[in-house]
């Protein structure tokens, strides 16, 4: 009987870690968005528009548009795509240096960059995991 209650008030530790843990993220994701909202909508490269921020579960998400652009077209040139996707493959490594960010890192977050086309419909989405901006 000892043990089982043992085993039931470890579990219950077990919960109660994990959510004040999810509760760190969160406040973390809500501070950053806080912040770096207020910049957006912004330019961010050949022609490209960060349009909005947003939390979707352990990430925090930039919304990218092509204004002059559709999936349609895109899939009459994958090779264009490719190439931009491999590049922001690379490029989205420089989120790891934005301060507004590094809370989220520390609680496990990671952050994503959503590109779609002027209807809302997604190209492709590249991620970065908070381990990618640790020093190893």
């Amino acid at each position: 009987m000892r043990n089982a209650l043992l085993a039931v008030a470890a579990s219950l530790c077990a919960a109660l870690l994990a959510g004040c843990g999810s509760s760190t993220l969160t406040d973390a994701q809500h501070t950053a968005l806080a912040t770096l909202g207020k910049q957006l909508p912004a330019p961010y490269r050949d022609g490209l528009i960060t349009t909005s921020a947003h939390r979707h579960g352990e990430d925090i998400v930039f919304v990218v548009s092509f204004p002059d652009a559709s999936v349609a077209m895109a899939k009459a040139k994958p090779d264009v795509v490719d190439a931009l996707r491999r590049d922001e493959d690379e490029a989205i490594t420089e989120l790891c240096m934005e301060p507004a960010l590094a809370p989220v890192y520390a609680a496990g977050g990671g952050v994503r960059r959503r590109f779609v086309d002027a209807n809302g419909a997604v190209f492709f989405e590249v991620e970065l995991k908070a381990k990618h901006c640790t020093p190893h």
